[in-house]
């Protein structure tokens, strides 16, 4: 799967709506502190059209041909 291209998502008015697109290389992870505790979730770590890297929370991504 690596190399392949991503739609990446936001959130815009509680409605999810495409940003822009990447080429993703693998999946990584994060995290989020809460006061009851840590929570780890899953990403992707996708490079964008510029150059950057973006580490996108894996259900706002879609693979596209």
């Amino acid at each position: 799967m690596i190399g392949r291209k991503v739609k990446i998502f936001k959130w815009d008015c509680g409605k999810k709506v495409k940003d822009s697109v990447g080429i993703f290389h693998q999946w990584g992870s994060d995290f989020e502190e809460w006061e009851k505790g840590t929570v780890i979730f899953s990403t992707a770590i996708v490079e964008m059209e510029d150059g950057t890297i973006r580490n996108v929370h894996c259900e706002m991504i879609q693979f596209i041909k």
